[in-house]
């Protein structure tokens, strides 16, 4: 098992570093496999773009330095008099001696008094060169991460709503894609139907422009011409996928909605194994099979068939 783990590790490091994924939320999924060369495909639902920070890059302020947000003090201790200038506080940093900052301290038993004074012209030029210097890098990271996720997704930028929307109009103008709505926040509700020819491989969903793609499920055709159908981008936050994921970010996973959904499979071939709860029933010629994924799930493993014609 410590190999796998390794294995695993080792071929997702690009994700790991990133911290980026893509996964299905709510969602109701119909696939036919039928007489050994064609397919009909339906995903009505959620899609979900994930990353570090619960998901949301924060775009930081592009607000100028303002010295009346600065606050300045000293300590004048009690016992000899003596002026001890304490750092100055700039808008919403901590403050230690604000009003708010420990109800529980009995102030009249302190060894000194806060008195505020009006800041010297040296202490706010410091304090503005390190706004500044702060602001930088805030932008500097932003930029960083946003050029990122978009290289990830091919253009959308969690927690960017306007790249989002523009990504939804983006992707409704591919084939199968019936409807793409930016659902707010990081979701995505969809309609992908498509038919065709199976060939040697067939995968759901494909981001056009996306430098990692992210399938949640996947036709593949076998060298002996037998149909396999595999889930690999179904990972609920109790698999052994995203435990990896919070082991190698040092114990913090990107936030996710409930992954919820339902996989029904239809075909026409030789079911020669599944790994569904109630294996296959028979209607006519056809094989009918069905899983449960995310959070209903009666299983951890992902849904897997193979079938042959």
């Amino acid at each position: 098992m410590k190999q796998i783990f390794k294995l695993m590790a080792a071929l997702s490091a690009p994700l790991l570093l990133s911290g980026c994924f893509l996964l299905p939320g709510k969602f109701n999924t119909n696939l036919k496999i039928l007489d050994g060369d064609r397919y009909e495909f339906g995903y009505t639902g959620q899609i979900q773009m994930t990353m570090p920070d619960d998901g949301k890059l924060k775009k930081p302020s592009n607000e100028p330095f303002d010295p009346a947000k600065l606050k300045c003090r000293d300590l004048v201790y009690k016992s000899d008099g003596r002026v001890d200038a304490q750092r100055p506080v700039y808008g919403d940093d901590y403050d230690r001696y604000g009003k708010d900052a420990d109800p529980s301290i009995d102030t009249d038993n302190l060894s000194y008094d806060v008195v505020d004074r009006d800041c010297t012209e040296e202490e706010i030029t410091k304090r503005k060169d390190q706004y500044d210097r702060e602001q930088a890098r805030k932008l500097k990271r932003y930029n960083e991460e946003s050029a990122m996720a978009g290289a990830f997704f091919g253009g959308p930028i969690p927690g960017d709503d306007e790249s989002m929307v523009a990504f939804a109009k983006k992707l409704s103008k591919y084939r199968g894609w019936k409807k793409v709505e930016h659902a707010g926040g990081n979701i995505f509700d969809v309609e992908y139907s498509e038919t065709g020819p199976i060939g040697n491989y067939f995968s759901f969903p494909v981001l056009p422009d996306a430098q990692m793609q992210y399938p949640f499920f996947q036709i593949i055709r076998r060298s002996d011409g037998a149909v396999e159908l595999l889930t690999p981008g179904i990972a609920g936050q109790g698999s052994l996928f995203n435990m990896m994921m919070m082991k190698e970010s040092g114990g913090k996973a990107p936030k996710i909605s409930d992954i919820d959904g339902v996989l029904t499979v239809e075909t026409n071939g030789t079911v020669v194994n599944n790994n569904s709860i109630d294996g296959f029933a028979e209607k006519g010629d056809r094989k009918m099979m069905s899983w449960k994924i995310g959070k209903n799930a009666e299983t951890e493993d992902g849904p897997r068939a193979l079938i042959r014609f």
